[in-house]
């Protein structure tokens, strides 16, 4: 990363340079958008029991049981085979307390002995807790009326930003990026509930609105919207983030990652086709094996492929993604949809 932004930076003109590299320094942005596809997607189950009258909701039992079997044989396989390919992390002192903390899911709040067997499953952490608070939530924000749902969501969504203020208010060193500074502001799902409450709340609006025409005419250019104020969004938190106050960016990021999935999702035709081609709707479906398997495909590529330069680069990523995706792909095949069938 450090070489494409030296480079991009010579590349590019003054004016445009600082716009572009604040792209490349957010390539975090992915989980702060599969948080709000994730509150999104999760929320449907609830919202179609919901429309369809005396219906009862998903049970809390029956929605934990199918996330489980959707999430877990599939992490703790993934688990097994990176510590088959690193046989040296059975050495470190602190082995046993870390897959301890892995083999609990608890990594994105503890790594006994800075242990990290697959470094982004801290994301799974904080994605479990949702999972916890759902059930509880659903009613409140997802059945009728919308004009209350989008009232709880505000309040929920108030909450987890003043939350985030105030710990970044209480451990800030200014100027500097402290690992308690990260947890606090970008793992704990005190700091992150909103993105998944946006979510839900994206996909509650999306639903009276998908049958409308003008909503749908409507949706590419809110799209493209969305993507400038992502993109400003960044700018702002890259520059205030290790700023006294500097929390408040971060909501208008979760905001505009919202309003991007729910203008993509409102897109038809043409526009569906350019947002969400085949290939891509392909990808989505292996998307969890692949981000299971993506920083052991990247050391494989690495591997492989050693070098400098743009051609270098690119090769290794086009190897990685390769393999990223058939992992991915044999995870979905063996693994998670077995595991969905046995859970449904």
């Amino acid at each position: 990363m450090p070489f494409v932004e030296a480079e991009a930076a010579r590349a590019l003109p003054p004016a445009l340079a600082p716009w572009v590299l604040t792209v490349l320094h957010h390539a975090h942005w992915g989980v702060d958008l599969f948080f709000v596809l994730s509150g999104f997607s999760l929320a449907q189950g609830y919202l179609r029991a919901f429309a369809g009258g005396p219906r009862a909701p998903p049970s809390a039992r029956a929605f934990l049981r199918r996330r489980a079997a959707r999430i877990l044989p599939a992490y703790y396989v993934a688990l097994a085979i990176t510590l088959a390919v690193h046989p040296a992390l059975f050495q470190r002192p602190a082995f046993g307390a870390a897959l301890a903390s892995h083999l609990a899911l608890l990594q994105g709040y503890a790594t006994p002995g800075g242990i990290a067997f697959i470094s982004a499953t801290w994301s799974l952490t904080t994605e479990i807790g949702f999972y916890l608070l759902l059930p509880l939530l659903a009613r409140p924000l997802l059945a009728p009326p919308l004009r209350r749902g989008l009232a709880v969501g505000a309040v929920l969504c108030a909450l987890a930003w003043g939350s985030r203020a105030l710990l970044h208010a209480a451990i800030l060193e200014p100027g500097v990026r402290t690992a308690l500074l990260e947890a606090t502001q970008r793992r704990w799902i005190s700091s992150r509930l909103d993105q998944f409450v946006l979510g839900a709340m994206a996909a509650a609006i999306h639903a009276p609105l998908v049958s409308s025409q003008r909503a749908t005419r409507a949706a590419p250019p809110l799209l493209l919207l969305a993507v400038v104020a992502v993109v400003v969004a960044f700018r702002l938190e890259g520059e205030l983030y290790l700023s006294p106050g500097g929390s408040w960016p971060y909501a208008i990021l979760s905001v505009a990652t919202a309003a991007l999935v729910l203008a993509a999702a409102l897109c038809q035709g043409a526009a569906l086709r350019t947002v969400a081609p085949a290939p891509l709707r392909a990808v989505g479906v292996v998307s969890y094996g692949a981000f299971l398997y993506h920083q052991l495909a990247i050391g494989i590529a690495g591997v492989a492929l050693p070098g400098e330069g743009w051609g270098c680069l690119a090769a290794n990523g086009a190897a990685a993604l390769t393999l990223a995706i058939a992992a991915g792909a044999a995870s979905w095949v063996y693994i998670e949809r077995p595991a969905l069938r046995w859970s449904a």
